[in-house]
């Protein structure tokens, strides 16, 4: 969900603030440089010497952006180029400033994880102006960007019922069913909500009878997931878009006295610390575990290839986005799952 960029001054640069481009990129101009565009100016990308990429991430207090800051670095490192990583400590006239500064450093691409998107094409405008592609890490987009990477969620929300489909198919049901989205307005949480609800609403056995907000936090998730246990006691299957959410939703469930060991399905979003500690306990099924580091590597990948007038190889073209694999972490993978990890630091 990133960004790099040699820029404008900031005055010309909050002139731009207030404009915003379509999404769309021409086609690579294939002789080391790139066409991007879509506001009718073609840009040609390029590589400047040192090759440096600029990474403007949300909040290096978060542990996710943590992991995929440091895949950015393994990826540049990989590739021999440098890389400047500025924290914008969840400050979203803090990230326009801050990113503008990385485009005056010289760099070569950016890669930018927005604290609010709406705030990205006044950073993209300038970009481009200095000839820096820009790579979208996670969270949401908008503006002319070059390049989007970020988990597939939908195809998360599938996993996610398949394994409750697994598991609780050949049980007598119908079984009752509770999701927890994310705050209104969440792009990544509605595909997540949508990939579980379109699989589960194939197989007869299953019923949706509450979709509550959790507001993204562990007190939402209890909060959602009591008052859904309220007035369905026999709730067999939680699925919440969020690990922090299926944290609140499992202290709800013990004080409802519900339990995994029991038969109950909890599964959360994300892969986080505090839920693969309570599979381990045996208080969570599952959860659909994303890769931040993988993520990172493959947005300085993307921003080498814009550079060179490759294809980066999107998933959907017309979107500029590529998405990166998740994978349902249970009690039986998540060793593998753990060392897998660990050998990421």
């Amino acid at each position: 969900m990133r960004h790099l960029s040699r820029a404008l001054g900031l005055a010309a640069a909050s002139a731009l603030l207030i404009s915003a481009c379509a999404s769309g990129a021409d086609e690579p101009a294939g002789d080391g440089t790139s066409a991007a565009g879509g506001s009718g100016a073609d840009v040609q990308f390029e590589a400047k010497d040192p090759l440096t990429i600029g990474y403007s991430v949300y909040d290096l207090q978060n542990p996710y952006w943590q992991s995929y800051a440091a895949g950015v670095e393994a990826g540049a490192e990989a590739a021999g180029v440098d890389v400047v990583v500025v924290d914008q400590k969840s400050d979203q006239q803090q990230q326009v400033s801050g990113s503008l500064d990385l485009i005056n450093q010289g760099i070569s691409g950016l890669i930018v994880t927005p604290v609010q998107p709406s705030a990205l094409p006044s950073t993209i405008d300038a970009a481009h102006a200095a000839k820096i592609p820009v790579v979208i890490a996670d969270i949401g987009t908008a503006g002319d960007y070059d390049g989007y990477v970020l988990s597939n969620n939908y195809n998360g929300g599938e996993q996610a019922a398949q394994h409750v489909i697994d598991e609780l198919g050949d049980v007598p049901g119908p079984h009752k069913v509770g999701v927890i989205e994310l705050h209104a307005g969440s792009v990544v949480g509605e595909e997540r909500v949508a990939g579980f609800v379109d699989t589960l609403s194939e197989d007869d056995n299953f019923e949706i009878v509450s979709s509550l907000d959790g507001n993204d936090t562990v007190d939402g998730g209890f909060a959602a997931a009591q008052d859904m246990l309220s007035a369905n006691p026999d709730l067999s299957v939680i699925y919440a878009a969020n690990d922090d959410s299926a944290i609140g939703a499992q202290r709800a469930m013990e004080t409802a006295g519900k339990s995994v060991a029991d038969g109950f399905m909890l599964i959360g979003f994300d892969g986080a610390d505090g839920a693969l500690d309570l599979i381990e306990q045996g208080l969570m099924s599952a959860t659909v575990a994303q890769d931040p580091y993988g993520q990172g590597v493959k947005a300085v990948e993307t921003v080498l290839a814009l550079l060179e007038g490759e294809d980066p190889g999107y998933d959907d073209a017309a979107e500029k986005t590529i998405f990166f694999p998740v994978e349902v972490v249970t009690a039986d993978t998540l060793a593998d799952f753990r060392a897998a990890r660990a050998e990421q630091d």
